[in-house]
Parts: C-alpha cells; structure tokens; sequence
C-alpha cells in the first residue's frame, strides 16, 4: 500500500488547509513523522500544516474541526479500514508488557500486548489484535479491563492490523481487571523478587549458563537469532532469552536494566530487548558461583507448568510402564510414577529406559515441567538427565503420611501442588452437592441429561460435596469426590441416592450446611490454580476438635439410615 493510500485521509485535510500542496509529498512527510520519530499522523499533522502552508501558519482549521474529520466509532474490529486514526471503541485488554524504546534519541517505556474487542460478550464471539501503548496507561490498561479507547488509531504490516494508543488517545475504564503492570524500578530487586513481578525490572546476578539458539517468525518464517541462558542469585535463579547480542562468560556478574518479564503458563522469563542495559558489575560481597549452586536446585513447591532446565532431586514412591501405539503406528513404551520431596509430591514421567527402585533418590538435571491433571508434572526424555544418589539427601520420608502443611494464603498465590493440607472455615455448601450424573465415556457431569462433548447420554451416579472454605484472607474452591464423601459422612452412595430419593437434594444440602456452614475443618488434598482461580481437590477431610465419629452418628440419625 502507497503511502497516498495509507495516509488518505490525513493528506486530504493538510490539502484543504494548503492550497497548492502535492498530494505525494504530503503523503511522505506522514510517513516520515510516523517512521523517524515514532509520532502518529493525528498528532503530526499540525506540523505539516506550518510546513506546506505558504505562510506558515496551522491553517484555518481548528484542532476539534480536523479531530472530528477523522473520527470513527466503532463496535467491532473488523470495521475498522486501514486508513482509519482517529477511533473509538470498547474493548477487553488480555496483556499489558512494557518494553524500552529509543524514541527521539531518549529512552521512553511503552507497551504492547493483545486485546480483544465486544468485550461484553463470551471470549468466542470476540476478535483478537495486537496493541501498542505509547501514552503511559499502565495503571488504566491492567490485564482483564474492559476501556473505552478514544483517538486511538490502526496500523498494519503485511496485511495484519494492530491498534496504536498514542499520547493524545483517552482511555476510560469501564471495568476494572486485574493489579496495574509495574513499570521499571530504579533500585536492583532480587531474583526471587522479579518472579513475582510483570513489566520492567533492574537486577544484579551472576549468569550460570548461555547458549545460541533461534526461532522462527510465524508472520515471514524468517529465522531470528536469540540467546538463552540462566541467571542466578542467592534467591534463586530464572531464566531468559536476550533479543540483543549477548556474549558474557559464565560466573560473570552483571547489573541489567530495563529487562522484561513475560510469562508463558505463568513462568516468567527474563527478557532482554533494545532498550536493556547489560553491564559488567563488581560487588565483592556477591558469592560466588561455586557458592551459589544450592540456588539453581528446585524443589516440587517451586515448578510450574512450562518451566525448563529444572534440576531437582527426588525420593521415588511408585513407578510403572505403559506400552502404547502412536499416531504413526509406532509402539512406544512411557515409564512413570510418583515422586515426593520435602516440599511435596508430584509425577515424574519418563520417555527413557529407566527403572528405578522404589525408595530410592534421583537428580534429575535439565527436567522440563507440563501440566497433568491441573498439577505441573516432571518430564524427562533422556537417561542423561538422570542421576541415581549414593547417599540420601534427606531421611527417607514416608509417602503415607506425607502432607505439607500450607496456609490458604499462600496455596491460593502459588502454583498447583499435590500432598498439602490446610485449614480454614466452610463458608458455603454448594448447591450441586449430592448425586450427580457423569457421561460414561469421559466422565464430565450431564446437565439435563447431556455431556458437552458426547451429547444425550445415560448417565452413571455418582457422589460429590462442593464447598467454599475461607480463612479471612483467602478462599480456596473445594471438591470431595465420592470416596472421601463417603468416608467423611460414614455413609455409602447408595444409601444417600435412596435418600436423597426419597426426601429430596435440598434437603440433603440443608443437612450439611447445618452441620458445616462456620465450622473449622483440616483438609488434605491437591490445589489447582489457574486463571479461573483457586480449587482442592480433597482426598480427606475433618471437623477441628470435633468427635467425628460422634458427627457421623448425628447424620444417620437425622436421616434414619439403618446400616
């Protein structure tokens, strides 16, 4: 597309104000204002007004006149056209990453990330764009607002269109969404600290490894060279891909500016781009890298789905093979099974020949980490990333009764993890507690007699407890299947379906919310954390200071179930 045809709209109002113009040249000094120095068409045109005008001046036109030529509003993103600057419409922010810049030859902080228009409807009726923020909005384009955006305006580059929100855009928060993204700090912050943060970080650490690597544009299939490496600190370690050359040895400590983190399955990863600062650092009091090996260890608490380059050491609990055939018609064999530390449990899945005996302590070394049933699982595939111990790092623990004990504050901001126990007050008995009905081929629950994925079905029974426990500064989502619901009312399913039967769920729900509803209770299990928040899955659970065998009793009674 010509820059006549990319700049239409604006050429035709300098034209109006500048007799005598060509069309062309105009055209060109749009580009050129949006090329050089990063400054879009609406707000350059007052610039090139004085400088096509005979006399020098911004013309008879005043700014709401010229604002209102160009205005646009509208619902969806498929009416925008490529000429289009001055919009308005209401849409959904997805992600806010901010990002150093060269603008002018001083270094701004601006943003990208993606956002979707018809926010008021499902996410599946929604088209999603790129964005860029030139104008600072941090705090007004938090991830998960619905805005209305006024003035912004459209770019695109082969064929594909992203909306640029410059300084002059207004932005108006018509729904609050998640923390704003933090911008760079000028104080250095810990490693451990920078997980926990998005957007821009300073950071002093040392570098543990690096390596070339590249990756593929999905847009051109061009290949762009990057670097991956670790860093590490006596917090911990993370880490990063640089955008820009990077060639420092290993142990080299360094004092980095204006990195960012981004997340991929909430792992975040150091990032460092154009506007990243590296420079060699000396602080005597630093450890050494031989000092700071403890750091690069993880542990079962600390992985999360997507995580690589995991080195971590485990006590083996079980361990099992399944030969399969693939896609390909190929057999293959996968070996796996449950592994714990003194953080936790978790799965360890091997694409090796490896089998280990039960009790004993490997280090696994360059792990990668994927999701399985809502929990990270360990995954390695070579026997080279696998060390069998001599010595026991730990007393060996016992899987039976290995429970981490884990306050709901912290499981509800952490990741998924298997084997803790918390405590908190029931604060809510669901409705849909009591017998419900699966599809028999993938065990979703029928609503009315329909699964979402296999449609009409003849459901099988079974039994679930849904509740919501608090403790004044979290909650947490919990779910007892049938078997810990039965051992926790001392009752078998189908005593409860002939019940509930016969008097009804509501009355089977009011039942245990008298008995639950403000209790304590102590709960084991695994807690599931995602973007659609906090849920256990409870494997046992108990009345504090309460005589349980004495409760039990209470509820057959109430019921007048003879067993």
């Amino acid at each position: 597309m010509s820059d006549l045809e990319t700049y239409k709209r604006f050429v035709e109002i300098v034209l109006k104000e500048c007799e005598g113009a060509d069309e062309n040249e105009v055209a060109t000094e749009f580009r050129r204002y949006q090329d050089d120095f990063l400054i879009p068409p609406d707000e350059s045109m007052r610039s090139i007004i004085r400088k096509f005008s005979p006399d020098g001046s911004e013309g008879s036109l005043t700014q709401g006149e010229r604002w209102k030529a160009i205005e646009k509003k509208v619902e969806r993103f498929s009416e925008i056209e490529s000429e289009d600057r001055n919009i308005t419409i209401e849409a959904q922010i997805v992600s806010y990453t901010p990002k150093s810049q060269m603008v002018r030859g001083e270094e701004r902080q601006i943003a990208f990330g993606w956002i979707e228009d018809n926010p008021w409807k499902d996410s599946n009726q929604r088209e999603r764009w790129d964005y860029t923020d030139w104008g600072g909005n941090h705090e007004r384009l938090t991830p998960g607002s619905v805005v209305r955006l006024e003035g912004v305006s459209v770019n695109e580059w082969k064929g594909n269109k992203s909306i640029s929100i410059n300084q002059s855009s207004r932005v108006s928060v018509l729904k609050e969404g998640g923390p704003a993204v933090a911008v760079a700090a000028d104080e250095p912050i810990t490693l451990d600290e920078a997980r926990g943060r998005d957007g821009f970080v300073n950071i002093i650490a040392r570098l543990h490894e690096c390596k070339d690597d590249k990756i593929v544009a999905r847009a051109t299939g061009k290949e762009i060279p990057i670097v991956r490496g670790r860093l590490v600190d006596s917090t911990g370690t993370m880490t990063f891909v640089s955008w820009i050359p990077f060639s420092q040895e290993p142990g080299t400590l360094l004092r980095i500016e204006g990195a960012s983190i981004r997340r991929f399955r909430n792992n975040p990863e150091i990032n460092f781009n154009d506007g990243t600062k590296i420079e060699l650092y000396r602080d005597s009091k630093f450890p050494k890298l031989d000092k700071l090996e403890g750091s690069l260890m993880s542990d079962i608490a600390s992985v999360r789905d997507g995580m690589n380059d995991v080195r971590i050491v485990l006590q083996v609990e079980s361990w099992s093979s399944r030969e399969f055939t693939n896609s390909e018609g190929e057999t293959k064999i996968v070996r796996s099974g449950d592994v714990l530390d003194p953080s936790g449990k978790s799965r360890l899945t091997c694409w090796c020949d490896f089998d280990p005996e039960i009790g004993s302590f490997i280090e696994l070394s360059s792990a990668r980490v994927q999701s399985w049933m809502g929990s990270p699982d360990l995954v390695v595939d070579n026997i080279e990333q696998i060390s069998i111990l001599e010595e026991a790092p730990w007393d060996s623990i016992n899987p039976e009764a290995h429970w981490v004990e884990v306050g709901l504050p912290e499981l509800t901001s952490g990741g998924s993890r298997r084997g803790v126990s918390t405590r908190g007050t029931v604060v809510s008995v669901r409705e849909d507690s009591g017998i419900i009905e699966r599809c028999p081929e993938c065990r979703r629950v029928l609503r009315d007699g329909s699964c979402s994925e296999h449609g009409p079905q003849r459901g099988m029974e079974d039994l679930r407890i849904r509740l919501v426990v608090d403790d004044d500064l979290a909650n947490i989502s919990l779910i007892m299947a049938r078997e810990p619901s039965e051992k926790f009312l001392q009752m078998k399913m189908e005593d409860i379906a002939l019940e509930i039967s016969a008097r009804g769920s509501g009355e089977f729900v009011s039942n245990i919310r008298e008995r639950l509803l403000g209790r304590e209770v102590d709960i084991w299990g695994r807690a599931m954390i995602d973007e659609q928040g906090a849920m256990m899955v409870c494997e046992n659970l108990e009345l504090v200071d309460t005589d349980t065998e004495k409760y039990a009793q209470e509820i057959i009674s109430d019921w007048g179930v003879t067993l």
